[in-house]
């Protein structure tokens, strides 16, 4: 009889064990899980912080010349070609640079096949960090397509019997510009004579993001 009460109260032992262990378990379980997750950062090891960027676009537009200037591609000023790198958003947010992701437009030179556009630059200020070898300015070239060539009908306006090159441009790419810096969009063409005419427009649109902090 002492055997067999021994024998319950060893299977009884058992039994509060296993109800004590499952009731309990989970709550360790959690609490290891709540630990895990706890994220403590000093001084010494912030928090990493991802740059914030807001988009950017500048619409650019340079004709020079009495044939593209009659032809007027350009609105209103007559040579937009330059835009100002913004110093803070239109959120009001402080911008620490300009990064120029895509280049691209088209170009068209009048009054003589000779004279042929090779590329376009966008011409401004060197960063800080910038190795600048004697150069005040930092010029980013887009090589621009071979041109299509042809002689405009008499009947068409402006351009009647004019040779006209047309050109087409485009880049992806990743420069970047300070705020408050002056950019300006150029031309580098070919002019196998001082007598050949320079007379030309370009259209461009520059693409990229403001970065903020």
């Amino acid at each position: 009889m002492p055997t067999a009460k021994r024998y319950l109260f060893i299977a009884l032992s058992f039994a509060i064990a296993l109800t004590s262990l499952a009731v309990f378990s989970p709550r360790t379980v959690h609490a290891i899980t709540a630990t895990l997750v706890q994220v403590v950062n000093t001084s010494s090891t912030p928090v990493p912080i991802e740059e914030t960027a807001t988009r950017f676009g500048a619409a650019l537009c340079l004709q020079t010349g009495s044939i593209s200037n009659a032809y007027n591609q350009c609105p209103a000023p007559t040579n937009n070609a330059t835009f100002t790198v913004p110093s803070t958003t239109s959120t009001g947010a402080t911008v620490r640079r300009l990064v120029v992701e895509n280049v691209s437009g088209f170009c068209s030179n009048f009054g003589s096949n000779a004279v042929v556009i090779k590329a376009i630059r966008l011409r401004g200020q060197p960063l800080p960090d910038a190795v600048a070898n004697g150069n005040a300015t930092f010029t980013h070239y887009v090589p621009v397509g071979q041109p299509y060539a042809y002689v405009n009908d008499a009947s068409l306006p402006t351009v009647a019997n004019q040779p006209e090159n047309d050109y087409s441009f485009g880049q992806t790419t990743e420069f970047a510009f300070n705020p408050g810096d002056t950019v300006n969009l150029e031309a580098v063409y070919f002019l196998p004579s001082l007598a050949d005419t320079q007379d030309y427009f370009c259209v461009g649109r520059v693409e990229g993001y403001l970065v903020t902090n």
